[in-house]
């Protein structure tokens, strides 16, 4: 079973200590974290896109990598794939406390607002191949190349945040947020898309009028 937050800070802690007293490769450090380290990778990935600004060609990028994460979680394969050489990486103990202090600091506050089993019923109706496609459609739409428009990225990568948090913790009311924020994603795209639509067919017109 999945673990939960809870669990996740303990498991980040415990990785942090091995790695003070005899260092350890990213791919111990994932092995530590437990087979179903993807979900809480993802969720921490995602923290970059949720701030308002627009992202450029990271966000295509990461859109990208999210979707591909979110098809091998629908699969099964709940464990992250890294190459071997990014694997075999030894981070120095500096940047392993970072990690593991912003990640506990992350989960312990997530952890009030997240309760563990509210709302089963969507949770078994949804389940683990559900919160993965979530995370495909939003890692889809943040690769949306758009032009610079506030939230483009934010609203997306707000499908994967609560996606991956409700099944973290089983959470029910997270996956409704995750639900709603695909909806008002899909809204404001299409807002988008039509505004820009109407300002060309605005400069189309003015343009014809100023040429003849």
């Amino acid at each position: 079973m999945i673990a939960t937050a809870e669990e996740f800070i303990q498991r980040l802690q415990s990785g942090a200590e091995a790695a003070r007293v005899g260092g350890q490769t990213i791919g111990q450090f994932l092995a530590r974290l437990g087979d179903n380290n993807a979900w809480l990778v993802c969720l921490l990935l995602t923290l970059p896109f949720i701030q308002p600004l627009p992202t450029g060609p990271l966000a295509t990028l990461g859109g990208l990598a999210f979707a591909g994460m979110g098809w091998r979680l629908m699969q099964g394969a709940e464990s992250l794939w890294l190459p071997a050489r990014l694997s075999e990486a030894r981070p120095g103990t500096r940047m392993w406390n970072a990690f593991s202090g912003f990640g506990c600091w992350l989960l312990r506050r997530l952890a009030r607002i997240s309760k563990l089993g509210r709302l089963p019923k969507l949770v078994e109706a949804l389940g683990p191949r559900g919160a993965a496609s979530l995370i495909v459609t939003g890692g889809l739409l943040v690769a949306i190349p758009f032009l610079v428009v506030p939230l483009q990225n934010s609203l997306p990568a707000l499908i994967i945040f609560f996606a991956c948090l409700g099944r973290l913790q089983r959470d029910g009311v997270m996956y409704l947020l995750a639900l709603v924020s695909l909806v008002v994603t899909l809204v404001y795209f299409v807002l988008v898309i039509w505004v820009l639509f109407f300002a060309a067919e605005q400069c189309w017109h003015w343009l014809r009028q100023w040429l003849l």
